[in-house]
């Protein structure tokens, strides 16, 4: 195992007094979940709700900062490494399940946003969209299916949730690499939805624009008119990152026991207008 790509010095168990779930209504407790791409955005956003219904969460992501910083609110485990590498993903899923003491929940919130013409997207950028928007999360699947599979044969629900985008379903502007990796995401949970259940089920959840870091660095590009943007939407507003977590926590649990191979829309009212 390249160390270089797993940073297993800044595994961290639970912090002794701090970030222990609320426990709201308590329909994860029990359930040991990954989130992957966790430290920022959507992800961090399912992480701490997770934790808020009593699952332990293990997140995995490059940036230690914010991996510690959502560590230290769930009071969960992190784990820094380069999703987009097999064996560093590998030993990374590996050490989630072994430091929870397995894992019944998987979700994929990892993602890139590349904007570019097709004349502007050459190989290199084309490659890095699908290599982070689709095929890591397929590395995490894979990895994460011997203790999913164990989880089930245990008698307890196992779950996948993909977070896909607004982009897989209708075309958007100079962003055919993202919108092709995550129509990919889409098609890929359904099919592994059809492979693997009723043991595990799988789903995808398609958010439209949400207020994120990476949403934020698209409306802030020159010539792009934000509120015109924004005016597409039915809410007339950006979803929050915590409203997409809730669709997220809703499928990972037992309410959603009867929900597989679907794709969830939560855009704020933009796909049917």
């Amino acid at each position: 195992m390249n160390s270089a790509q797993i940073n297993t010095d800044t595994l961290s168990m639970k912090p002794e007094g701090t970030g222990q779930p609320s426990q709201r209504d308590g329909r994860l407790l029990g359930r040991r979940i990954v989130i992957t791409g966790g430290g920022t955005g959507i992800g961090r956003a399912i992480a701490e709700r997770c934790s808020q219904e009593g699952a332990v969460v293990s997140i995995i992501g490059r940036r230690q900062e914010r991996l510690s910083e959502v560590q230290a609110v769930t009071g969960g485990y992190s784990f820094c490494a380069d999703l987009r590498d097999e064996d560093a993903t590998t030993c990374a899923i590996h050490e989630s399940a072994a430091s929870m003491g397995g894992l019944d929940g998987l979700v994929n919130a990892i993602g890139v946003l590349d904007v570019c013409t097709l004349e502007e997207c050459d190989l290199e950028r084309w490659n890095e969209s699908i290599l982070t928007n689709l095929t890591a999360p397929f590395l995490a699947c894979r990895a994460a299916l011997p203790y999913l599979r164990e989880a089930a044969r245990d008698g307890k629900s196992a779950a996948i949730v993909n977070i896909a985008a607004l982009a897989a379903l209708m075309p958007g502007v100079s962003s055919a690499a993202y919108s092709a990796a995550k129509a990919g995401l889409v098609q890929y949970s359904r099919t592994i939805a059809k492979e693997l259940g009723p043991e595990i089920r799988v789903n995808s959840v398609c958010p439209g624009a949400v207020e994120t870091p990476m949403t934020d660095g698209f409306l802030s590009r020159d010539g792009v008119d934000r509120d015109g943007f924004i005016s597409r939407y039915t809410l007339g507003r950006l979803s929050q990152p915590a409203e997409v977590a809730n669709v997220v926590t809703f499928l990972l649990s037992s309410e959603a026991s009867c929900v597989i191979g679907s794709n969830f829309i939560a855009d704020g009212g933009r796909a049917f207008r």
